[in-house]
């Protein structure tokens, strides 16, 4: 934390929604009430089932969504970097968050408490606008991905999983750049990790994938991207 600057303004996260209305001054009071803090890789700050407390924003690092599934495991609803938001889904109506979070990297995040976040969406119209668009598009993804989702095979679940996750973080010197252990890839792709090896060992014989330890690389997304009907590719929510 020391040395970093958590000024909304001068955030170089332009994807974020309140940077992107840093300037506006009926936001300005607000911002001096957001809490930023630490993250420690494995550390969990949102409990599925705990008392909502705002909306986080990520200033840096890797979070993990997740849910507490029937058999006691959990299914990852998605991964989200620097400029994303987490905790949307309890946002609003619920009292409680109905999902789970953690950080994958050591991280930073900054949080609004729930009664800010309301009165400045209140003030600022364009600001709730931006909003109302990002739940519209959140929703839309959302129907778009049970539907294609349970048309999958095994296999095409664990090649979608891996295509998303080098799409949203890309590739350096020939490897994904996140470190995701197997069995987070098998609660992505919502498949088992038995499996998730399997099929990573097959896509690695027909020279798909390559991989050194837990670190995966695709020589060439298009010809992995073939490797599936393309009606069947979801989006991420």
């Amino acid at each position: 934390m020391h040395g970093k600057d958590f000024n909304c303004q001068r955030c170089t996260n332009t994807d974020c929604l309140i940077k992107k209305h840093s300037h506006e001054e009926a936001i300005q009071p607000f911002l001096q009430k957001k809490h930023s803090f630490a993250c420690n890789k494995g550390q969990q700050f949102i409990l599925e089932g705990a008392p909502v407390n705002g909306l986080y924003f990520i200033f840096d690092g890797c979070i993990k969504v997740y849910k507490q599934t029937a058999n006691k495991g959990s299914q990852i609803i998605r991964f989200s970097k620097e400029g994303e938001i987490v905790g949307h889904r309890g946002f609003g109506t619920n009292y409680v968050y109905d999902i789970s979070a953690g950080a994958i990297t050591d991280s930073v995040l900054c949080n609004f408490p729930a009664e800010v976040l309301i009165e400045m969406l209140h003030k600022a119209p364009p600001l709730m606008f931006d909003f109302m668009l990002f739940y519209a598009d959140q929703l839309q993804k959302s129907e778009a991905n049970a539907k294609r989702f349970a048309q999958m095979s095994v296999r095409e679940k664990v090649i979608n999983g891996l295509l998303f996750i080098e799409n949203k973080f890309g590739q350096t010197d020939g490897f994904i750049n996140i470190t995701l252990s197997r069995r987070d890839i098998a609660d992505f792709a919502g498949t088992s990790t038995d499996q998730v090896i399997r099929v990573i060992s097959a896509l690695k014989k027909e020279s798909l994938l390559t991989a050194k330890g837990k670190k995966i690389g695709i020589p060439d997304t298009l010809k992995l991207k073939a490797q599936m009907n393309e009606t069947r590719f979801f989006l991420e929510g």
